[in-house]
C-alpha cells in the first residue's frame, strides 16, 4: 500500500520536480508513470520480474529488479557472440572457425598402409547428411578415393583443438538425449545431431517402425510403444554414456515422426561416417576410428605428411545468426571455445572468463552476474537485467557495433522473433534475442521508440507457474507499451 500511496504520490508532486528522493527508491521511473502499477498487477503465478531500459550512453530509463539475479536464457547469447567480435576480430581473423583438414600421413606400423587423418577447427557446419550440398564430409572422402591412396590403414579423429567432447556443467539430463544438448567438440558434423524417424503403420504390426535418416548413431528399443487410437505420448530414455536408445509410450497408427538426437561423442560419429564413406567409395580400411589425443601424439615427428585437403572455410555471420536468430546451442558454446583460444586454453573457462571481463567493463557489478556457458542452457546462469542492458549499451559503443547489430533477429522478420510484434510496428523496429526453459522467459535487445530514440532493454520472468505463451505475452506487451510511451 504505501508503494501504491508513493507512486500516485510522486504523480501528483512531479510537477513541482519534489519527487527526485523518491524516484531513485521507485520500482520505475517516472517517464512511464502507470507501468509502475501494472507491473504490480500482473499475474505471474509465484513468478519474479527483472526489467531494465537504458539510453545508449547507459542512462537508466526503466528499472524493476534491475540489480536482482536471474536465470537469462538463451537471451545470454548475446554475451556471447558480443564476446566474439570483441575479442575475434572482423570475419577475416583467424580466429574464427575454419573448414576441416583432411590428412595423408605416413604410419609408424605399416608402411604399406597410410593414416588418415580429420582435423577438426570448430566447424560446425560440417555435414555427412546424404542429401549434403555444401562443406560435405562426402567431398574429402570423394577426393581420397579418386586419389592414388586406393587402401589405407586407420582413421584418425583429430578434436584436440578443444577438450575432448563435453557437455557445459548445469546442463539438465533431460536436455542431453535431445539436438539441442549435443556435446561440444572441434571435430562434429550436423551440428552434433543424428537423424531419424519413428512411425506407426495403420495396418497391423508388432511394433511402430524406426529407422535413420542420417548414419546410425546407437542402438534402439522401440518395443515398449504401443499403437493405439487416442494421444499421442512418446518418451525416450537415452542415458548419458549409453548406446541404447529406449522408446516407451503410445503412437497412434499413421503417425510418423521426425526425430533429431544430440550426439554424445560427435568426433567419433564423424570419423565412423567417414570410414564408411571411404569404404562405399571402393578404398580398403584395414583399421578402426581412433581418436587423436595430445599424450598419443608424443612421436609426432616421425610422422610424414603424403597429402592434405581442406574444405571451405564457413562464414562466420552464419555461425552468428544460427546463434541469434535460430538459437543454436552448439554454435554458441564452439564459439565461446574459439574465444577462450585467444587465451590460448582449451577449455571453455577463459572465454566465460572473458564474457565477464565484458560485463565488469560495462559497469556491472560482479555479484550481478554468474557466466556457466556460452548458450545459457546451463542452470547455474545468472545474470541481472541491469548487467544485461550494461552489456548491450557498451556494445553500441564499439566499433564492431555496427557489424554485429544487423545479425541479431528483427521483430516480424527472421528467427525466434518472426512471428512476435507482427502487427504491432514497422519490422525491425526492435532486434533482440529470446530465452526459454523450463520456468524461465526472457527478452533482450534494442528497440527503436516512438519517439525515435533508441534503447537497449532486458525483461527476465523466473520460477514462474505461467506457460511459455502467457509469460511471452506479457513479456511483448510490456516492450510495446515501453516503445509506445518512450
Amino acid at each position: 500500500m504505501m508503494s501504491r500511496w508513493l507512486s500516485r504520490a510522486c504523480r501528483s508532486l512531479l510537477i513541482v520536480g519534489a519527487c527526485t528522493s523518491f524516484l531513485v527508491a521507485a520500482p520505475i521511473q517516472a517517464q512511464t508513470p502507470s507501468a509502475n502499477d501494472e507491473i504490480k498487477d500482473l499475474d505471474l503465478k509465484g513468478g519474479n520480474i527483472g526489467i531494465s531500459v537504458v539510453r545508449l550512453d547507459g542512462t537508466p530509463v526503466l528499472e524493476t529488479n534491475a540489480q536482482r539475479r536471474f536465470l537469462p536464457a538463451s537471451s545470454q547469447k548475446l554475451l556471447t557472440t558480443i564476446a566474439a567480435f570483441h575479442f575475434l576480430g572482423d570475419f577475416e581473423n583467424s580466429g574464427w572457425p575454419r573448414g576441416t583438414v583432411l590428412t595423408v600421413e605416413s604410419s609408424a606400423t605399416d608402411a604399406e598402409r597410410p593414416n588418415v587423418r580429420l582435423i577438426g577447427t570448430g566447424d560446425v557446419t560440417l555435414s555427412v547428411a546424404p542429401d549434403c550440398q555444401l562443406n560435405c564430409l562426402s567431398t574429402l572422402a570423394e577426393t581420397l578415393a579418386s586419389s592414388d591412396f586406393d587402401e589405407i590403414g586407420s582413421v584418425i579423429v583429430d578434436d584436440t583443438l578443444f577438450r575432448p567432447p563435453y557437455r557445459p556443467d548445469g546442463w539438465s539430463h533431460d536436455d542431453l538425449k535431445f539436438a539441442y544438448g549435443a556435446a561440444v567438440s572441434a571435430l562434429s558434423a550436423d551440428r552434433g545431431e543424428a537423424a531419424a524417424r519413428i512411425s506407426a503403420p495403420r495396418q497391423s504390426s508388432a511394433s511402430p517402425l524406426f529407422s535413420w535418416t542420417s548414419y546410425p548413431a546407437f542402438e534402439t528399443d522401440v518395443s515398449a510403444v504401443t499403437m493405439n487410437s487416442g494421444s499421442q505420448e512418446l518418451e525416450l530414455d537415452l542415458q548419458a554414456g549409453s548406446n541404447l536408445a529406449v522408446f516407451s509410450g503410445n503412437l497412434p497408427p499413421g503417425t510418423t515422426l521426425p526425430l533429431r538426437f544430440g550426439l554424445a561423442d560427435p568426433t567419433n560419429y564423424v570419423g565412423q561416417v567417414f570410414r564408411a564413406m571411404l569404404i562405399e567409395r571402393g578404398v580398403n580400411v584395414t583399421g578402426g576410428v581412433v581418436r587423436s589425443s595430445p599424450n598419443s601424439e608424443a612421436g609426432h615427428n616421425s610422422r610424414v605428411e603424403l597429402a592434405r585437403y581442406a574444405l571451405p572455410t564457413p562464414n562466420p555471420s552464419e555461425t552468428i545468426e544460427a546463434i541469434l536468430h535460430e538459437s543454436s546451442n552448439i554454435d554458441s558454446e564452439v564459439l565461446l571455445q574459439h574465444i577462450s583460444l585467444t587465451l590460448a586454453d582449451r577449455t571453455p573457462e577463459s572465454g566465460i572468463w572473458l564474457v565477464e571481463h565484458i560485463l565488469a567493463e560495462a559497469g556491472a557489478e560482479d555479484y550481478e552476474y554468474d557466466v556457466a556457458d556460452g548458450s545459457g542452457l546451463s542452470v547455474y546462469n545468472r545474470l541481472s537485467p541491469g548487467a544485461m542492458t550494461s552489456a548491450l549499451s557498451w556494445a553500441s559503443q564499439q566499433e564492431w557495433y555496427e557489424a554485429w547489430y544487423p545479425l541479431i533477429a528483427a521483430n516480424g522478420e527472421d528467427g525466434t522473433l518472426s512471428r512476435r510484434f507482427v502487427a504491432s510496428f514497422l519490422p525491425g523496429m526492435i532486434r533482440a534475442k529470446t530465452g526459454s526453459v523450463y520456468g524461465t522467459d526472457a527478452l533482450a535487445g534494442y528497440f527503436t521508440a516512438a519517439s525515435g530514440e533508441q534503447y537497449a532493454f532486458a525483461v527476465f520472468i523466473n520460477d514462474s507457474g505461467l506457460t511459455h505463451r502467457q509469460a511471452r505475452r506479457i513479456i511483448d506487451d510490456l516492450v510495446l507499451g515501453f516503445v509506445r510511451d518512450l
